[in-house]
């Protein structure tokens, strides 16, 4: 009797466990209603990797909101303007335009004699004066008020050129087609030559001698909720310090590897969260998304990644992307965030006086952010964390542990960064910032996103 009435128990007791644990929730009202009042819990998903890291656990009970953030290169950025280039009935339709020499995409509107353009640009797209200046700079620039040369060709044949600012923009909306992917790879190259891709600054070194990484790991909107429990269409973000909303899951979304639809406003983004970046390949775009997941039961709080190495990091072949191995961002990151970088006022004197390069200095050259000067060291507002500069400065004007991942028993050294987390760390602080003075909306999303699988997609994920 006894071997059968203390399993029952035992069982009970887990139901009993598993029922409370089933009933801790809470509503949006609830959560909205303590920030209104200033009792409300908000961590940053930095926060709570730290607190875990250091051994402490944390309960439903003791977080209302997670805030989490993801910065780096992504590829699938557009802008879509409106702003007058003449006075009506000086033409008809533009036919072609430039940015600062950079193609627009004139259009679907023609606003036939009004003297108004419409057009999309998108942020990949370069100059056809500087190979290295692309849409993303532009973008930066526009948002610091700097000017913006036009180059338009009516389609009676017409030139118009003027100068404007982003004052003289009426409408500007930057439209991610494929942002804040669930983390993205590791690239290596197993070949025996060279390989040149958006995926390095100077071209990856043969037989797997280096690495490249993308992806910020634990603090990730999407690898906080993977399944859309909470995140979705309708929920408002941060895109680059601009309050914007996702319309949707991304292109090239699939289970594994889920990526957002966003868009907000131009005239509200901050620089240092943008720009451009430039790769082997010609010019990227850099982008900042933060995302606040409210706490509404145990089952999102259960999908709160909490340290590095629970997140899965797969090492791609760079030509053609191929599976290798998977490992974990843990390895990546283990609070190697910021790069140290000497920046003394006497920079020059310290470091490229006697400097047989300082002529032609490579980490001046090849800084994809043009970050590093010889003559005044690091523009901090500019610097991306990549690292470029600590394996090309011959002096070692930056310092920085980058990192390494270990493949059959071989140590290969990360030598290139294309996410910067301490920039996406800055950024779920002023979301959570937003979110305590009632800047910001805790909201539910209208729907959930349906995810796009492609069959060849998954087939390359899983290796096959």
């Amino acid at each position: 009797m006894e071997q059968i009435f203390i399993p029952i128990i035992v069982v009970h007791v887990i139901n009993l466990l598993r029922m409370n644990w089933m009933k801790k929730k809470r509503s949006i009202e609830e959560i909205r209603k303590k920030i209104s009042d200033g009792s409300a819990v908000i961590m940053t998903a930095q926060e709570l990797c730290q607190l875990t890291q250091s051994g402490k656990k944390i309960s439903f009970d003791q977080v209302d909101v997670v805030t989490t953030a993801t910065k780096g290169l992504m590829s699938g950025t557009s802008a879509v303007f409106s702003f007058r280039i003449g006075n009506p009935k000086e033409f008809v339709k533009v036919k072609t335009l430039f940015m600062n020499d950079i193609p627009c995409y004139v259009g679907p509107c023609p606003n036939e004699t009004l003297g108004i353009v419409d057009l999309i640009i998108y942020a990949t797209d370069k100059s056809f004066s500087d190979p290295n200046y692309g849409a993303g700079h532009l973008l930066r620039q526009l948002v610091e008020h700097k000017p913006v040369k036009i180059k338009a060709t009516t389609i009676e044949g017409d030139i118009i050129e003027k100068t404007l600012t982003i004052d003289d923009i009426y409408f500007a909306k930057v439209l991610g087609i494929r942002h804040a992917f669930k983390n993205y790879n590791a690239f290596t190259n197993p070949s025996d030559e060279i390989v040149r891709s958006i995926f390095t600054v100077m071209g990856m070194g043969p037989n797997m001698s280096e690495v490249t990484i993308c992806g910020t790991g634990v603090i990730n909107p999407l690898e906080n909720d993977p399944n859309f429990e909470i995140i979705g269409i309708g929920t408002p973000l941060l895109m680059n310090g601009a309050l914007g909303y996702i319309i949707g899951s991304g292109t090239r979304s699939s289970k594994e590897r889920p990526n957002l639809m966003t868009i907000a406003s131009l005239f509200d983004m901050k620089p240092e969260f943008m720009g451009g970046f430039k790769t082997a390949m010609g010019p990227e775009v850099i982008c900042t998304i933060a995302v606040a997941i409210p706490i509404l039961n145990e089952k999102i709080f259960s999908n709160l990644k909490l340290t590095d190495d629970q997140v899965a990091l797969n090492v791609v072949d760079i030509v053609g992307r191929d599976v290798l191995t998977t490992l974990d961002y843990g390895q990546v990151w283990n609070n190697k965030i910021d790069l140290v970088i000497k920046t003394k006022e006497n920079f020059q004197e310290l470091h490229c006086k006697d400097c047989e390069y300082k002529e032609n200095c490579p980490a001046e050259k090849n800084c994809p952010t043009n970050a590093f000067s010889i003559k005044s060291g690091i523009n901090r507002a500019l610097c991306f964390n990549c690292g470029t500069c600590v394996w090309t400065c011959p002096e070692g004007a930056a310092v920085g542990k980058l990192g390494h991942i270990y493949w059959k028993e071989k140590k290969i050294p990360i030598k290139l960064r294309q996410s910067d987390r301490n920039g996406a760390i800055k950024l779920m602080n002023e979301l959570k910032r937003r979110i305590l003075s009632g800047e910001f909306p805790v909201c539910l999303p209208t729907s959930k996103p349906d995810i796009f699988t492609e069959k060849v997609e998954d087939a390359r994920e899983h290796g096959n």
